[in-house]
């Protein structure tokens, strides 16, 4: 034999003792989008020949929303076929494992439908305008090789394009790559006609796409945005992507954003943009799922570190992950100039009312409103209000004054911005993931002192916010509104295709005693029709003590309920600055807003 064929011989062994790795190809049409089913077909090549059998997993649920959601049960037309295209037997072993017997066959093809109309939960949708994709709620895959690259093909209906963070094939139009099926189900698609606006940033590409009309104005969206990155880069120190798109969907429903590794998919009613109330609204949702490019989309609790998409992934953390997000998004529209430094503090009073109301922050600590999540904080019901905590709100003015503490005790050299971008730094997104012990190490580095007391309080405890003592770091003042502190029924209603129902009885409040329940369905005010829009101002037309008749249908059965009024137990409050702060005082004030005193 001579050298060529020798070598040739070695390459062939070579190939048969280190077979390939599989490789993963997903394909995605949509031929009818009016059916609103999406048809996907993933193939997997190079698969070894033992063991005979393989399952294909849907995701149970989609990251960025903490509860189980029925993915699988949109699945319809499964078929498993090999390499030849002889079909293949199957069985479903749960309600999200397809079990494959592919024999000995090294190639496997499977083909389905997902039923998909649900643009309003950011998962799955398609009509005959558009679709939007998170890919754990489309697509499959086998959990021994989600970490394995793929591709991706869309078939667009007619002349619909795509939009994705994905990376395009060279060469390939409709053709995307991914390294693991966690990136890829960490990219949305959308596909349509939507309209993309390009803008750089930081010297990186940057995407507003928007699907819908509205009256928005696209340059001036991309001015305030690019601010909006700019001042992230400021905070964290880095773009922890190479292209980033805005995703917006415009609807009449819209409302609410996910964040994603490197885009958010946002939504917003269409004709909100001219007035400065809404749009301030719009960049604060920007704001807000823009911080967690790095908060939990790099920077993520242990407990999500890795994704497990086929069982709730419980954590402690989500106070930090979300209730921060929500504390900075805020605060870097103030430092960023969109905000007025007033309407910031009226912002602030605004929360310690309504912390200091919620009677379920006096009954579930942050830690466990954030464990779980799963099982109460998305799936509200009645008592929520009354029994949980909301790690959203909570952990927002939890982390407000966790902040002004550790200025305070470090003579304002450091804050928890500090804390944030250590936490970043320490535990990157190939790392493990940090808990609560390890945020209160870090707070306790910068604040130069134990934190124990803190975090036992607020964090593992229900202890009520100091407020007053917290603020005074900044120089503040906090102050009930005596004057506007009214009669009080202590419900809240809304009015639905004309019928005004009660959604929320707060506990111990006149209406909780008298006996209203959620979802009575309101009819009159001692004896004269009323709406949820003018039933505070009838009431505040009594005095405290007096007493008032509330006419409700429960079960069809019409009843009435006679309620003591009193004023409001938590009053409306008012920040102020002090007439003579100190000059650390001032320091906090001016470091922590980024604007002067005077």
């Amino acid at each position: 034999m001579n050298r060529l064929g020798l070598f040739a011989l070695l390459f062939f062994l070579s190939l048969r003792a280190f077979p390939q790795s599989p490789t993963i190809e997903y394909r995605l049409g949509m031929s009818k989008p009016w059916t609103h089913l999406f048809e996907v077909e993933v193939t997997f090549r190079n698969l070894p020949e033992a063991p005979s059998t393989v399952d294909l997993l849907m995701p149970i649920w989609r990251t960025g929303r903490y509860i189980v959601f029925d993915f699988a049960g949109g699945v319809q037309e499964f078929l498993a076929v090999d390499g030849r295209n002889r079909p293949l037997p199957w069985t479903k072993t749960d309600k999200s494992t397809w079990r494959i017997d592919k024999r000995r066959e090294t190639v496997v093809i499977a083909r389905y439908k997902v039923y998909a109309n649900e643009f309003g939960m950011r998962t799955r949708g398609l009509n005959d305008e558009h679709a939007f994709v998170d890919g754990s709620a489309v697509f499959m895959y086998i959990e021994q090789y989600r970490n394995l690259p793929l591709k991706l093909t869309v078939i667009p209906y007619r002349d619909w394009h795509v939009t994705t963070g994905l990376d395009p094939v060279p060469g390939e139009r409709f053709q995307f790559s991914a390294p693991s099926f966690d990136y890829l189900v960490d990219c949305p698609l959308e596909i349509g006609n939507q309209k993309d606006f390009e803008f750089e940033v930081e010297g990186k590409k940057h995407i507003l796409s928007i699907a819908g009309q509205g009256n928005y104005d696209a340059d001036t969206m991309m001015v305030d945005i690019s601010k909006i990155v700019k001042l992230n880069k400021e905070f964290w120190g880095d773009l922890p992507y190479e292209r980033y798109v805005f995703f917006l969907h415009l609807t009449s429903q819209g409302g609410g954003g996910t964040e994603h590794i490197n885009s958010t998919i946002m939504q917003s009613r269409p004709f909100v943009f001219k007035n400065r109330s809404s749009y301030r609204g719009f960049l604060g949702l920007v704001s807000h799922e823009y911080f967690h490019t790095w908060n939990v989309k790099q920077l993520r609790p242990r407990g999500i570190l890795p994704y497990d998409y086929m069982k709730e992934n419980y954590v402690k953390e989500l106070w930090v992950a979300e209730g921060a997000t929500s504390y900075y998004g805020g605060l870097l529209l103030v430092r960023g100039g969109f905000s007025s430094v007033q309407s910031y503090l009226d912002g602030i009073a605004a929360s310690v009312q309504g912390d200091r109301q919620r009677p379920g922050n006096r009954i579930q600590s942050l830690s466990e409103s954030s464990f779980d999540a799963w099982i109460k904080f998305w799936k509200e019901n009645e008592q929520a209000y009354n029994a949980e905590a909301d790690y959203y709100d909570r952990g927002s003015n939890v982390s407000l004054v966790l902040d002004l503490e550790i200025r305070r005790r470090s003579k304002n050299r450091y804050s928890l911005d500090e804390v944030m971008r250590t936490l970043y730094k320490r535990f990157p997104l190939t790392g493990s993931g940090y808990t609560n012990d390890d945020v209160q190490k870090i707070a306790e580095e910068f604040a130069g002192g134990s934190l124990k007391e803190f975090f036992e309080s607020y964090v593992d405890g229900t202890a009520p916010i100091d407020w007053e003592r917290y603020l005074q770091y900044a120089g503040l003042v906090l102050q009930p509104k005596e004057s506007e502190r009214k009669p009080w029924l202590g419900l809240a209603a809304s009015d639905q295709a004309g019928r005004t129902r009660i959604y929320r009885v707060i506990a111990g409040s006149p209406a909780a005693e008298a006996g209203l329940n959620v979802g009575d369905e309101i009819l009159a005010l001692n004896g004269y029709r009323v709406r949820s829009s003018d039933l505070p101002e009838r009431i505040a037309e009594y005095a405290a003590g007096g007493k008032v008749t509330l006419t409700v249908f429960r079960d069809d059965t019409l009843r009435e309920f006679e309620v003591t009024l009193r004023p409001q137990d938590i009053p409306a409050y008012v920040i102020t600055k002090t007439v003579t702060p100190t000059k650390l005082q001032k320091e906090i004030f001016e470091s922590w807003l980024k604007t002067t005193w005077e």
